[in-house]
């Protein structure tokens, strides 16, 4: 009875630490949670952006570019295998003042962290490759970033 008192105990004090001490971080989910640092910035999801910047089209602006044309038709053949990814969710921005194409591909941390260990692939080096390869791109990159709804 006592050694079983003794480990009860032991128990107890040892989860404490596994217990977030800072109270002002919600738990929104019982996903996977990280925090950069002791930065109050914490998060469960993960996005991996791929961008370039487009052309515009005759009219200077982005409604008869070509470029963004081919960028969205590029989206549309991968679309189906990003959203076959383990819980993912898929957004395109688009700037017509900057230029911008991005897609994040959004996941929850554990998920996102299977496909960083294989280093995105299949997937992004044959879209990036192909987005690379659509006349009047330019600054093709990759990120990976916190994603976080508020």
């Amino acid at each position: 009875m006592k050694i079983q008192a003794i480990l009860s105990a032991a128990l107890v004090a040892s989860c404490e630490a596994f217990v977030s001490l800072n109270n002002q971080i919600p738990q929104t989910s019982t996903q996977l949670r990280a925090e950069i640092g002791e930065t109050g910035v914490a998060f469960e999801n993960v996005a991996r952006e791929w961008r370039c910047k487009y052309s515009p089209g005759e009219s200077g602006g982005p409604g008869d570019s070509e470029s963004l044309k081919a960028c969205q038709s590029l989206l549309d053949e991968y679309l189906p295998k990003l959203k076959a990814l383990p819980g993912a969710q898929v957004t395109r921005q688009v700037c017509g003042g900057c230029l911008d194409f991005k897609v994040s591909i959004t996941q929850p941390l554990e998920e996102h962290g299977a496909w960083a260990e294989a280093n995105y692939e299949p997937l992004e080096s044959e879209f990036m490759e192909k987005l690379k390869g659509i006349e009047g791109t330019s600054l093709h990159e990759t990120q990976e970033i916190t994603f976080e709804a508020l």
